[in-house]
């Protein structure tokens, strides 16, 4: 199918809910912890089944499934400075039956303390986001579901765009996005607050810089993790300048330009504390953006208007717990998982379709420092 066809631009279909799930935790492990843990989940209950190990993992804290579900990807986020130990990937192969994990191999990620993955649309390329050392690498999938050397690279730097933000952030590059067409990805670097553009070439399994390579944001918002509408019109960021809030971008596809458009609030005006968005996740239905606010321990709903796609805060929902670092959101778009990364636990919240809110339904799960989910249909 050509590029740009607008069959990349249609949503898919939302599948009901009343299926079941595996869920595979990422967790940091050093308190406690071992690495991939795995659930079952009822998404028309809610009800998870207590963790069990998966794979032993250092710090597996993102993780990725495959689409055609029998491979999981996971960073390898070595923590520790002067001079920072290099990250890994390691690539797993998935016991649907089960839910356990047997590696495959890994590969060094090209830079430190690696926090995010995406695939392309075809599934051959692997992309990294190193957070400590501000890079992006690519990595080819063989067929057997492992990685390759890497095949790709950028290393941001620069001077910092717009306004400064308290402290100054260092150079931190926090997040990738493959556009749906596959003609870009899409990467948010904190300390420079710029999000960055660059052209995929699938074929060679690498990347160069778009023309323009990013958008330098003039709000010192310094961003976080970026979600793109179905529509591909309209992106969303979370801010971790406090108090934060989320960023809407407008998208151009055809070009592959961003404009940067107004920020919303996700905490209320009369909280003063520190604290820094980690988060943000766009409901299935694209009526929604949710986004988490550590310190202040909450959850912001804001719904989108459909017309131009600017937001209106909803509510701030507090699931209980410290910093939530992390969520997601299951299929049907009923359920958003969230997880408290200090307190470890995790909790389904059922979300109301018309506004988006969220319910707590008394379920909880004890967990050492889970910081994300991935979910996968179970067999």
């Amino acid at each position: 199918m050509a590029a740009g066809s607008a069959a990349f631009l249609t949503p898919r279909a939302i599948p009901a809910a009343g299926r079941s799930w595996l869920v595979f935790w990422g967790t940091y492990t050093d308190n406690g912890s071992k690495g991939i843990y795995v659930s079952r989940f009822d998404s028309g209950t809610g009800k998870l089944t207590p963790p069990e190990l998966a794979a032993e993992s250092v710090n597996p804290s993102w993780t990725l499934i495959h689409p055609n579900g029998r491979y999981l990807y996971a960073v390898n986020e070595r923590m520790g400075t002067n001079p920072v130990p290099p990250g890994e990937i390691t690539a797993f192969s998935i016991d649907r039956s089960t839910g356990k994990l047997t590696e495959i191999n890994r590969a060094p990620s090209n830079g430190g303390q690696p926090c995010h993955l995406c695939l392309d649309r075809t599934s051959k390329m692997l992309l990294v986001a190193n957070w400590y050392t501000a890079s992006v690498a690519a990595f080819p999938v063989r067929k057997d579901g492992g990685l390759g050397a890497s095949s790709g690279f950028s290393h941001q730097e620069g001077e910092r765009s717009g306004a400064p933000a308290p402290g100054q952030p260092q150079n931190h590059c926090h997040s990738v996005i493959v556009t749906p067409d596959n003609r870009f990805l899409l990467t948010t670097n904190t300390g420079l607050n710029k999000v960055y553009v660059y052209r995929l070439n699938v074929a060679k399994a690498t990347f160069t810089p778009h023309d323009p390579p990013f958008l330098g944001l003039q709000k010192p918002t310094n961003p976080r993790h970026l979600a793109l509408h179905p529509n591909a019109k309209w992106a969303y960021v979370s801010n971790e300048t406090a108090p934060g809030g989320c960023t809407m971008l407008r998208f151009d596809a055809a070009r592959g330009v961003l404009e940067e458009g107004p920020v919303v609030a996700s905490v209320p005006a009369d909280f003063k504390r520190g604290g820094s968005q980690a988060e943000c996740v766009i409901h299935p239905s694209g009526k929604f953006v949710y986004v988490s606010n550590r310190g202040h321990n909450s959850i912001a709903v804001f719904r989108i208007d459909q017309d131009d796609g600017t937001l209106t805060l909803g509510e701030v929902f507090t699931p209980g717990g410290e910093t939530p670092r992390s969520f997601t959101i299951d299929p049907s778009g009923t359920w958003l998982l969230s997880m408290m990364q200090r307190t470890g636990t995790m909790a389904p919240l059922r979300i109301d379709q018309e506004t988006g809110k969220l319910t707590d339904i008394g379920e909880k799960l004890a967990l050492a420092s889970p910081v994300c989910a991935s979910l996968l249909e179970a067999v």
